[in-house]
């Protein structure tokens, strides 16, 4: 046979290794992220621990080494469950704990009314005060406007004095302006915000109470 005839050129120390290698001969199996196939009889670093199958000479598989590690799109996707997971337990938890406090702060829904209409009249107050200076600001800044328009009338130059009276009370309309809607919206906020206890209130008394765990 023509291998018997070179063999016999080749030193048998040598002879024994290649015949070694190529008993040890191993080939590779491997899916990457994208799904697809891979055989090579090299197995690329980025692989490793992404597991994989060795086949011998003739694709049996001989060992398998299982999956240890995941791919960043898996961790990313993994960490986001987790992520949404935690959060459904904390808004959970802060529910079990508004109930309770519900339950433990009120003994009826009248009590609920009582408490809404305190903090109402609180809001009241405060925009009732935020009116009176919007009011004097207006004053203000109407009293700014006649001066300057009387002395420009009577071709005289305005002293300064008045237009930086115009300048403070158009500021403070603005400013005094922005805090009168923010208290607004605080009184609607406090009206659904005490709606919806009173509603929830009423379901956890026909439902019972809540477990303080």
């Amino acid at each position: 046979m023509r291998f018997a005839r070179h063999a016999a050129l080749i030193p048998p120390l040598m002879l024994a290794t290649c015949v070694a290698t190529s008993a040890a001969a191993t080939t590779y199996r491997w899916v990457d992220a994208d799904g697809k196939v891979h055989y090579s009889d090299v197995m690329p670093q980025k692989q490793s621990g992404m597991g994989h199958v060795e086949l011998d000479k003739q694709g049996r598989v001989v060992k398998e080494a299982p999956r240890t590690r995941l791919t960043p799109e898996e961790v990313r996707r993994r960490e986001e469950v987790a992520a949404r997971a935690e959060e459904a337990r904390r808004q959970q938890e802060a529910r079990r704990r508004h109930d309770l406090s519900l339950l433990t702060t009120y003994v009826s829904e009248q009590e609920i009314d009582l408490a809404r209409d305190r903090a109402l009249e609180l809001e009241a107050l405060n925009l009732k005060g935020l009116k009176t200076r919007l009011n004097a600001a207006a004053e203000k800044l109407a009293y700014a406007n006649g001066q300057i328009a009387g002395h420009e009338k009577a071709g005289r130059e305005p002293p300064r004095l008045f237009a930086q009276m115009r300048e403070e009370a158009t500021e403070d309309l603005a400013r005094v302006s922005l805090l009168i809607g923010q208290r607004e919206k605080a009184i609607e906020e406090i009206k659904a915000r005490f709606a919806a206890d009173k509603a929830r209130y009423l379901e956890l008394k026909r439902g019972g109470a809540v477990s303080p765990r």
